[in-house]
């Protein structure tokens, strides 16, 4: 079967935190963003330096003692030169972002990817490359999916090495340290600059698992925890339908093909697509043992963006968790109003909503929702694959600016759900689980997340008791600047 890269590039808080008041902005305040509203300090650029180690400051609460690690995050941080504006938040240059915690001290750095893309926009201070929104300047040649790698959607940490991911091209290789860009990551030489989508599966193992998206045509990563390429395959899924994320048990593979097909994706990509209801959402699941052994499942038609994770009950049933919607509003749109500092409230109804999906061992496949409102759905990294209680979400909406408010849970085993509503004066994005030292399950969890603090013009670091949201944050650390809203994350 043919595995060129060319295919691949052609089909393919409340008042109790009245007090936590920052103390400055970090991003630059130039000419055309001095007149923006307050929330607009999301979608600036951040400086192009990035941000040198800076301690964060304790302004609430107290850290949990046996909370050690680094908060590793990504997102598009240059979405203007001058007057020249994104067309789509996909399409800003990705910057890495490290909260070291220990000792009940943060520390906040940042540095942007290093791609071919982001050196020479730099360098011509305009945008070149043409991407998800973008058409791009017809001068940039364009020989492989990493010259319009924006390297902005996700990070996932193998063996201590840290990458940055992005749809439809290479993951790239930083120093987990300093941030630094090394370059294009090659599992497989016959695979250099294949796709590696921003949603990898890592099981409790560590072994990782991820697709390379190309019109019909997915291959399949399997990575060893050691960092090695284990094996690579290839399924059909019998149309260029947009996978943003995917999911998987123990024993399965699931990648969902919903009704938002692109038979051309040329630039811009997003403009190529069609919302064909017809099709219904499809779900082709693939035996992890063996990627031949393989069947279909029909659902009503949805269109999602992220999923929490799958599981296996006794009898063969499959069930797992995301966000869905009743048609792609969001990805059509791009967010271009909000990088331009505009907002109708519009969209504020378009939102996802937590459902359970019920794959039976025969038949079509159930959804029930759960009425959660929500995205950027996280589960604890003991369970991946395996059955859990708990899935997250940044949750809440206001229509009077883009963004989420709150921070919701909800359990599965009881039933019941959680939220902290932080207000207007806070965005609200990813919190991953993080297991507190010796828990049995994932009640036994942290929720460590950025939110921003659009009042003071800050960013804070909170962490909540993943079984007590309601009761609002344990603690929480602030930065005397800001930096842009991001998309997705990893804990190490």
């Amino acid at each position: 079967m043919d595995l060129s890269r060319r295919h691949f590039m052609e089909a393919g808080l409340g008042a109790s935190l009245a007090g936590a008041v920052g103390a400055g902005l970090g991003l630059p305040a130039s000419a055309e963003t001095q007149n923006m509203p307050a929330w607009h300090l999301g979608y600036q650029n951040a400086p192009a330096g990035g941000f040198d180690p800076t301690p964060m400051k304790l302004v609430f609460g107290k850290a949990p003692s046996d909370l050690k690690g680094s908060l590793y995050r990504n997102g598009p941080s240059q979405l203007n030169y001058g007057d020249a504006y994104a067309s789509h938040w996909f399409d800003g240059d990705g910057m890495i972002h490290r909260i070291a915690i220990e000792d009940g001290q943060a520390v906040h750095q940042a540095r942007f990817v290093e791609t071919r893309k982001r050196e020479e926009e730099q360098a011509a201070q305009t945008f070149l490359a043409p991407g998800f929104g973008t058409i791009g300047d017809e001068s940039y040649s364009v020989e492989s999916p990493d010259d319009t790698n924006a390297a902005n959607t996700s990070v996932l940490v193998v063996n201590g090495e840290l990458l940055a991911l992005w749809e439809a091209g290479s993951a790239f290789s930083m120093d987990a340290e300093t941030l630094e860009t090394k370059g294009p990551k090659t599992w497989r030489d016959d695979l250099k600059g294949m796709p590696f989508l921003a949603h990898p599966k890592v099981e409790p193992d560590g072994r990782v698992w991820n697709l390379a998206v190309g019109g019909p045509r997915v291959g399949i990563y399997r990575i060893g925890a050691n960092g090695a390429l284990e094996d690579f395959g290839m399924v059909n899924i019998g149309r260029a339908a947009y996978i943003h994320d995917w999911t998987m048990s123990e024993r399965h593979l699931i990648i969902l093909v919903q009704p938002w097909i692109n038979e051309n994706l040329r630039p811009p990509v997003v403009a190529g697509f069609e919302w064909q209801p017809q099709h219904g959402l499809q779900m082709l699941i693939v035996d992890k043992d063996d990627f031949s052994n393989q069947r279909w499942v029909q659902a009503p038609p949805r269109m999602f963006y992220h999923t929490g994770s799958a599981w296996e009950e006794s009898d063969g049933t499959i069930k797992f968790d995301a966000a869905f919607y009743k048609e792609p509003v969001l990805g059509v749109d791009g967010g271009s109003a909000e990088i331009r500092g505009e907002w109708s409230g519009e969209y504020a109804t378009e939102e996802g909503v937590l459902t359970l999906v019920e794959i039976p061992p025969q038949g079509d496949a159930k959804l029930l929702e759960t009425g959660v409102i929500g995205e950027f759905p996280q589960v604890d990294p003991r369970y991946r694959g395996k059955h859990r209680n708990l899935v997250a979400l940044a949750s809440g909406a206001s229509t009077a600016r883009p963004g989420a408010t709150a921070l919701a849970v909800h359990n599965w085993t009881s039933g019941e759900s959680q939220s902290f509503e932080f207000g207007y004066n806070r965005m609200v994005e990813e919190f991953l689980f993080v297991p507190k030292q010796g828990g049995q399950s994932d009640l036994d969890s942290w929720l460590v997340g950025p939110v921003l603090n659009i009042k003071s013009g800050v960013r804070e670091i909170c962490v909540f008791d993943a079984a007590h949201v309601s009761d609002g944050p344990v603690c929480i650390w602030q930065a005397d600047y800001a930096w842009p809203l991001g998309f997705h994350g990893t804990w190490a």
